[in-house]
C-alpha cells in the first residue's frame, strides 16, 4: 500500500523563492503542496484550516514572523510540524526557533535535496539542525544556563524592565514600586549599560532575545 504524501504549506513573502520551493517539492511524489501564502498571520490561519503535515515558514514573514507563528501553533497544540527557513544563522535565533516549537531550522541556501530530506525527517517526528548550526546552538544553550545561574540583571532591574516593556513611563513605574523617578531612571541606565543598548525599546528587544523576559 502506497503511503499518503506529506502535505505541505509554504510561507514566504518573496514570490520567486516561494514558487521555487513549491516547484522543487511538487516534483516529488511523496509530497503534496496544499497551500502557499506570503504572510505569517495568513500562514497560521491556513495551517489551522488545512492542517498540513509540515509547514515551511520563512523566518522574516510580514505580519507575524516564522518563529512567532511556530510559537502560536505550539501553544494551540497544532499537529503541523514547522520547518524554519532563514538567511540568518545566529545562535540566539536558532535557539528561539527550536524553543518555540520548530522542528527544523535551515538556511535558505540549502539544496532542494536537503530540504526534501529534512521535510521527510520532520514528518516522521524528528528534529533537524544542520551540523554547522549545532555548535553555535550548543554554545547558546550553555550561555543561557550560565546566565540563569548568574543573572545579568538584578531582580529590581528585571522588575523595572518588565514594567517598561508593558509601556509604563518612569513616573508610572515609580508610583507602582513606591520609589523615586530618579531611582527608576538610574536602574534603567544600568539595564541599558548591561545590555549594551541606548534606549528602552532596544533594551526590551535585547532582553527578549537573551531570554531574560518571558
Amino acid at each position: 500500500m502506497t503511503a499518503a504524501p506529506v502535505r505541505i504549506l509554504i510561507a514566504d513573502d518573496h514570490p520567486v523563492y516561494r514558487e521555487g520551493v513549491a516547484r522543487v517539492l511538487a516534483q516529488r511524489p511523496e509530497f503534496e503542496v496544499v497551500g502557499e501564502v506570503d504572510d505569517g498571520r495568513a500562514a497560521v490561519d491556513e495551517i489551522r484550516r488545512l492542517e498540513p503535515d509540515v509547514a515551511v515558514l520563512d523566518l522574516r514573514l510580514p505580519g507575524l514572523d516564522g518563529v512567532s507563528a511556530a510559537a502560536v501553533l505550539e501553544r494551540e497544540g497544532s499537529p503541523t510540524k514547522v520547518v524554519i527557513l532563514s538567511a540568518f544563522e545566529d545562535s540566539a535565533t536558532v535557539y528561539r526557533a527550536i524553543a518555540s516549537g520548530a522542528r527544523a531550522y535551515l538556511q535558505k541556501v540549502v539544496s532542494g535535496e536537503t530540504l526534501c530530506r529534512t521535510i521527510v525527517a520532520v514528518a516522521r517526528g524528528e528534529t533537524v539542525i544542520p551540523p554547522a548550526l549545532q555548535g553555535p546552538l550548543a554554545s547558546e544553550i550553555r550561555a543561557r544556563r550560565e546566565r540563569a545561574d548568574d543573572p545579568l540583571l538584578t531582580k529590581r532591574e528585571l522588575e523595572i524592565l518588565r514594567l517598561a516593556a508593558d509601556g509604563l513611563s518612569a513616573p508610572e513605574i515609580a508610583d507602582r514600586l513606591f520609589v523615586s523617578v530618579t531611582t527608576v531612571k538610574t536602574h534603567l541606565q544600568h539595564v541599558y549599560a548591561k545590555l549594551e543598548v541606548s534606549d528602552r525599546t532596544a533594551a526590551v528587544a535585547q532582553a527578549l532575545r537573551r531570554g531574560l523576559l518571558t
